[in-house]
């Protein structure tokens, strides 16, 4: 039972193993298959992950060039952006800052019915504006006024004034205020300054904006006369007389203007300097100043003066004298205006002299002027070398390019044996010590000019030429405290070096009038010819610019020069010393007067900025 039982489990067994051997082949088959299918797995893997994951590697460092090329181009374009802003600004002028002047000078007033310093006019006409003043050009401008007009008698004047000009503190200007400040000038017990030119003169009033005024003579250059500033008087109504000095000098609140700037206040340093401020007038009828605060300090030299500009006290120093303006050659970063001013320097011979009244010694010594060599003497050089302009050479009495036929007349060429001949002929002859006798007399001049004045050098340098001529010399530069008392008012001199103001008018006759050689009289070269006045007095009375012109041209050719009353030497130049980028004074005109550096002060700029343009 045993054995049987084994048979048929070995039984049992083959039918497995022949099953299993028999299905074998199916599952080798299906492990393949299994094969081939991981194979395409891989593949596929590799295809969509492997491959793509690389061509997100690829893709990312196109993106990546992508990003930046724009990067680039943004960047471009907002340079290109930049350039072209910037392409549109300009840096210039703009408004606003302090523009602090320093002067050497007093200011005891801004009163225009005061004023007689050159600072103190210049001051005034800050916030005092004239009916007239004159431009770059030297020529009469309306200001306060519109026009005038001239009645058939000459005597009378008829003026028409602005409609659009208000006071600093809103009120209206009218006739009025002219016709009330030009009564204080009359007035004896106010004292004015100008009192002597127009205690003769009428005014009255029109309307509110016209009035006339009446000479008792005829007087070409009155126009010129119209430049005197102009007093509230909706103020004056309220001040006594005797009042009015002081009260429109010192009170702030008191005082009002049609100028371009306000008057604010006075500070006394404890040097004795004072500072005086302006802000710009918003009323001004031109337009509101660019500037919003003007200053001008006092000094009491011109090497103070400097010596402030060097320390940033100021920003402008205004008339240096020609030693200072050398120096100032030697500093960075200033701009120096050299222009010639409407005055000249004369050697004056004394008329009536007793060496001097001889035409023969006047003519030798004009000859024997080389005024070439003069103007090159009152030029020096700064430390470093570097030279001032050269001054202008002046030949007549009258400023340059007023009257063009004037223009056309010069005085004789340098000629030394011309000279010694002149003297030779009138008994001036050499000794054995080469000196100029006559009858057992040395030819002496006695010279005088002005201590530390800019044409003392010139005067310094015509006694050398002089004296190599064999004329002795005696050679005075007198204190300006003490010359006129001393040497102008007695006249004593042979010949006096000084400066004339010569201006914008051609009527020069105060200088060389008969009248006018007297010993309160600015005719110092005591010359005196009736042929002379006559003409003088025909050119000033001449309302007729052609025949006025004439006059003149006929005085200068054949009295001023045939006489040889003077010896022009030049014309001096103004210096004017300016931190760079400031918008000052300008070089392009001459200067008729030191108080009309201001004509344009509306237009001074002291700051800088950029400004959009316009494409």
């Amino acid at each position: 039972m045993a054995e049987q039982k084994t048979t048929k489990e070995s039984t049992s067994d083959d039918k497995t193993s022949k099953t299993l051997r028999k299905r074998w082949p199916r599952i080798k088959l299906n492990r393949r298959s299994i094969d081939r299918r991981q194979r395409a797995i891989l593949r596929h893997a590799r295809k969509f992950l492997v491959q793509r994951w690389d061509n997100l590697r690829a893709s990312r460092r196109e993106i990546i060039g992508w990003l930046l090329l724009v990067a680039v181009l943004v960047m471009i374009g907002y340079l290109q952006t930049v350039f072209y802003t910037h392409s549109q600004e300009t840096v210039t002028a703009v408004s606003g800052g302090t523009y602090a002047e320093g002067v050497v000078d007093k200011i005891a007033t801004i009163n225009p019915l005061y004023v007689t310093t050159d600072a103190e006019q210049a001051a005034s006409g800050l916030v005092y504006s004239s009916l007239f003043r004159l431009d770059e050009t030297g020529s009469l401008q309306p200001e306060l006024a519109t026009s005038y007009s001239v009645g058939q008698d000459g005597k009378t004047y008829s003026v028409k004034l602005r409609g659009n000009v208000r006071w600093s503190d809103g009120q209206a200007f009218l006739a009025d205020d002219v016709v009330s400040t030009v009564e204080l000038i009359k007035n004896p017990t106010i004292g004015s300054s100008l009192f002597d030119r127009w205690k003769n003169i009428d005014v009255k009033k029109v309307n509110d904006l016209e009035i006339t005024f009446t000479r008792r003579d005829v007087l070409a250059s009155f126009p010129f006369m119209l430049d005197f500033g102009i007093l509230p008087a909706h103020i004056l109504k309220n001040i006594k007389p005797a009042d009015v000095k002081n009260t429109f000098s010192s009170n702030p609140a008191k005082i009002a203007g049609t100028g371009p700037f306000s008057y604010r206040s006075t500070e006394v340093l404890n040097s004795g300097q004072i500072i005086l401020r302006f802000v710009a007038n918003e009323h001004y009828f031109r337009g509101a100043p660019r500037l919003k605060v003007l200053t001008i300090q006092t000094y009491e030299t011109s090497s103070d003066l400097l010596s402030g500009f060097k320390a940033n006290e100021i920003n402008v120093a205004a008339g240096l004298n020609v030693h200072e303006a050398a120096q100032s050659l030697d500093i960075p970063d200033v701009n120096l205006i050299q222009v010639p001013l409407g005055d000249g320097i004369f050697a004056l011979f004394n008329n009536s002299g007793e060496i001097t009244s001889e035409l023969a010694v006047r003519e030798a010594l004009r000859l024997s002027a080389d005024l070439a060599v003069v103007r090159l003497a009152v030029t020096p050089k700064s430390e470093k070398g570097v030279g001032l302009k050269t001054v202008s050479a002046l030949e007549t009495p009258l400023a340059p390019g007023l009257i063009a036929d004037v223009d056309e007349l010069k005085q004789p060429d340098y000629d030394i044996k011309a000279a010694e001949k002149k003297l030779d002929a009138a008994g001036w002859k050499l000794d054995s010590a080469n000196r100029r006798v006559r009858d057992g007399q040395p030819l002496t001049l006695n010279i005088v000019t002005v201590k530390n004045a800019d044409y003392e050098p010139a005067a310094k340098n015509l006694a050398e030429q002089w004296e190599k001529l064999g004329i002795k010399i005696e050679f005075t530069a007198a204190d300006p405290s003490n010359v006129q008392q001393n040497f102008l008012i007695p006249r004593a001199y042979d010949v006096l070096i000084y400066q004339y103001h010569l201006g914008a008018d051609p009527d020069v006759s105060a200088y060389w009038l008969s009248s006018q050689a007297t010993a309160r009289g600015l005719n110092f070269a005591n010359y005196q010819s009736r042929l002379a006045d006559v003409t003088l007095n025909n050119a000033r009375t001449q309302l007729d610019s052609d025949k006025r012109a004439i006059n003149y041209t006929h005085f200068v050719k054949n009295y001023w020069l045939s006489d040889v009353s003077a010896i022009a030497l030049y014309q001096p130049n103004y210096y004017y010393l300016m931190v760079q980028g400031i918008n000052g004074l300008n070089d392009t005109m001459p200067l008729f007067s030191k108080s009309a550096r201001f004509a344009e002060v509306r237009d001074f700029t002291v700051n800088t900025g950029k400004v959009k343009t316009t494409p």
